[in-house]
């Protein structure tokens, strides 16, 4: 696409080539700074042409992740053995962490049972008096039966 003349540097073109770059970047965890750095423009430039790209950066990883297990899951149905071991090495990495999550985790009941608060001195002061035993022990009251 032909330039108009105009004074400044050509705006900046999006392409899928870029976006990937970014989507890739976004999936190993960089930066919205480093990502923009590794296609070559400002941050303001990559929020404004790739905007699509940093919304969905949070979940890059994820993303990526998925179509590599799709890709694997459609190289192993096409019959090939590499793919077939690297498919069940990953779900059974993808089953340990789960696993990993659930026994790090304290259970529910665990949870909820949460230390008593402090008493301050004057509660202790009450229930102190009222465990007092030898010669100073409040009396028995009566009994309710008669003999």
């Amino acid at each position: 696409m032909l330039r108009a003349e105009g004074r400044g540097r050509p705006e900046h073109q999006w392409s899928r080539e870029n976006s990937n770059r970014v989507l890739l970047a976004f999936a190993a965890g960089y930066s919205v700074k480093e990502a923009a750095t590794a296609i070559g423009v400002s941050v303001p430039t990559l929020r404004k042409h790739y905007f699509a790209e940093v919304a969905k950066r949070e979940s890059a990883a994820l993303r990526m992740e998925m179509l590599q297990l799709a890709r694997l899951n459609d190289a192993a149905g096409a019959g090939k053995t590499a793919a077939e071991k690297e498919l069940f090495k990953r779900l059974e990495k993808a089953r340990l962490r789960a696993l990993s999550q659930t026994v790090a985790s304290p259970e529910p009941a665990a949870q909820s049972q949460q230390p008593r608060p402090r008493k301050g001195k004057k509660e202790a002061a009450i229930e102190a008096a009222a465990q007092v035993d030898g010669i100073y022990a409040p009396p028995r009251p009566p009994s309710l039966l008669v003999n």
